[in-house]
C-alpha cells in the first residue's frame, strides 16, 4: 500500500483547507519543494499535488511551483486541479508530472477522460471527491448529483486504472479516514482506490492497510506533526 504525502498549492505556497473551504486556508510552507524533499527523505515515492488556484480557475495556475516539485529526486508527482483540456494535460506532463488526476472532467467531460487515457496511457487517474455521498466538482464548490461508485465505474470503462477518493467532510478535520467506505467503493467499482481525507494518526494508516485499499493520502496531519511520515511508510510495508 502506498502512503502518499500531499501538497496543496495556492499562490505558490503549500496550504491546507478544512472541508475544502477556501476561506479556511492555512499556509504551511512558502517553499513547497523543501517539503517535498523531506517527504522523499522519509521514504515516500509519490507526491499528491493539488493546484487549488487551478481548480477554481479551470486551468493550471501554479506551473512554476509544480516544475520545482517535479525536480525533487526520488519522488514522482501526480497533479490535479484545473486540468480540463488535453492541451493542459499535455502541458503539465511535459513539465515532468508523472500522472494527472482528473476530477471535474471525470464528471462533466467523460470524453476528455477517454481521450486522455488513449493519448497518455497509464498517466491518467481520477479524483472522486464526495460529501454526504454526492460527488463534488469545481474545487468541491459544486454538486454533481452523482454517486461515487457510478463515477468510478464510468472512468474505469474509459481507461482509468486508479481512483483517489476524498470524503470532503473529513478533509483537514482529523476525524479519521474512511477506510471502510474506500474499500467498499473499490469493491463495488472494481478498480484500485486510494483513501483521502481525515487522516489523524498512524491508526488511520493501519486501518487502510487492513481494509486492503490501494493507498492513503496524508496531508495536514504531517504538517502539524501528528506522526512521522517515515513511520507511516514503515506501517504500509508491514514493518511496524
Amino acid at each position: 500500500m502506498l502512503v502518499i504525502p500531499a501538497i496543496d498549492l495556492m499562490g505558490g505556497e503549500a496550504v491546507r483547507l478544512q472541508k475544502g473551504d477556501f476561506a479556511t486556508k492555512q499556509v504551511y510552507s512558502r517553499h513547497p519543494a523543501e517539503e517535498a524533499e523531506k517527504f522523499a527523505a522519509a521514504g515516500a515515492t509519490l507526491l499528491h499535488v493539488v493546484d487549488l488556484d487551478g481548480a477554481r480557475a479551470g486551468w493550471p495556475v501554479n506551473l512554476s511551483t509544480v516544475a520545482e516539485l517535479c525536480a525533487v529526486k526520488g519522488l514522482e508527482v501526480e497533479l490535479g486541479g484545473g486540468l480540463r483540456t488535453l492541451s493542459d494535460i499535455e502541458k503539465v506532463l511535459q513539465l515532468g508530472v508523472a500522472a494527472v488526476v482528473l476530477g471535474t472532467a471525470a464528471v462533466e467531460r467523460l470524453d476528455l477522460v477517454r481521450q486522455a487515457c488513449e493519448k497518455f496511457p497509464g498517466k491518467v487517474r481520477c479524483g472522486i471527491d464526495a460529501r454526504n455521498g454526492e460527488v463534488k466538482v469545481a474545487g468541491w464548490l459544486e454538486g454533481s448529483g452523482l454517486k461515487a461508485a457510478e463515477v468510478a465505474r464510468r472512468v474505469k470503462a474509459v481507461g482509468v486504472t486508479l481512483v483517489e477518493y476524498t470524503d470532503v467532510a473529513r478533509d483537514g478535520m482529523f476525524t479519521g479516514v474512511d477506510a471502510a467506505g474506500t474499500a467498499a467503493l473499490q469493491a463495488e467499482a472494481g478498480i484500485p482506490v486510494v483513501a483521502s481525507g481525515g487522516v489523524a494518526g498512524l491508526d488511520d494508516i493501519r486501518a487502510c492497510l487492513a481494509a486492503g485499499v490501494a493507498g492513503v493520502i496524508v496531508g495536514k496531519a504531517l504538517y502539524e506533526g501528528r506522526f512521522r511520515l517515515a513511520d507511516a511508510v514503515a506501517i504500509s510495508k508491514g514493518k511496524s
